[in-house]
């Protein structure tokens, strides 16, 4: 593949975009990098700063109030006060979404995420798949969970149940749902639609053949965090890449079309992976 990043349109979500302000979102991967450097060189165990992470990213209130209280020197307390400058371009669109957000919807955990909650869980995607790049790579089975936003909506798509569930039939060479899929094979990645599959079930399975598992999830920021957390609970290694936005029916009541970045979707799967 070209080093060069792909040529697509910049997408707005309802909440964040990684493109910030600009037309590419190879600046947003590059601060989130750097941030994450910067959190490990306070805290060198990235298991503990997953762990802190996990446990303080819930308190929205508590997290506003930290974010206000530059006295504070906890761990928590000096990540969010790091990372929120640079992280705001791409979060813009999140505090007037929550000012229009009704009161019935804030039961949602996914809707109502905060501003703070976002650059948490962009810090803490960053951090898992470092933690698990050796073992993602190593694992004897490993399948992707594509999220239906990604196909191209000018044409019908022909994607059909195919074992643990539906597949590409690659029916547009502009789909984002072809061109992910066609690099994973290229890595022994066997890609999905997540429509109706039983990733639990396909885990036990193939754990009982002795075999290793690792699944590479594709999402949006708060869908694709609580997936990974999931995957962590129930032993199974996981990596994970967002979307270049949230754009789908749960967010605006119909879907939109959407990308991700290819460039970090390789280098994600492969030994470019940054450590």
């Amino acid at each position: 593949m070209s080093k060069e990043r792909p040529e697509y349109s910049p997408v707005e979500g309802k909440t964040y975009t990684l493109f910030g302000n600009t037309g590419s979102t190879g600046d947003y991967y590059e601060t989130v990098r750097s941030l994450a450097d910067k959190i490990l060189n306070e805290a060198e165990d990235i298991k503990q700063v997953l762990d802190t992470l996990g446990h303080y990213s819930s308190g929205k209130r508590y997290l506003r109030k930290l974010l206000n209280n530059r006295e504070n020197d906890s761990l928590i307390s000096t990540i969010l006060q790091l990372i929120t400058p640079p992280l705001k371009p791409f979060t813009e669109n999140t505090e007037k979404h929550l000012k229009t957000l009704p009161v019935s919807k804030w039961w949602d955990r996914r809707l109502s995420t905060t501003r703070e909650q976002y650059h948490l869980y962009m810090i803490e995607i960053e951090l898992t798949n470092r933690l698990n790049a050796s073992a993602f790579k190593k694992a004897d089975k490993k399948i992707a969970l594509l999220p239906y936003c990604l196909r191209d909506f000018s044409v019908n798509c022909k994607a059909t149940k195919n074992g643990f569930d539906y597949q590409c039939r690659h029916c547009s060479g502009h789909c984002f749902q072809h061109q992910t899929t066609l690099l994973l094979k290229k890595h022994n990645i066997e890609p999905y639609i997540w429509m109706s599959g039983n990733m639990k079930q396909l885990a036990r399975y193939t754990m009982k053949e002795r075999k290793t598992f690792a699944v590479l999830g594709i999402a949006c920021v708060p869908e694709l965090l609580w997936g990974m957390r999931n995957c962590r609970k129930n032993n199974i290694t996981v990596a994970g890449l967002p979307l270049n936005a949230n754009r789908c029916m749960r967010w605006f009541g119909e879907f939109h079309p959407n990308s991700i970045d290819l460039i970090e979707l390789e280098k994600l799967v492969s030994a470019e992976t940054v450590l």
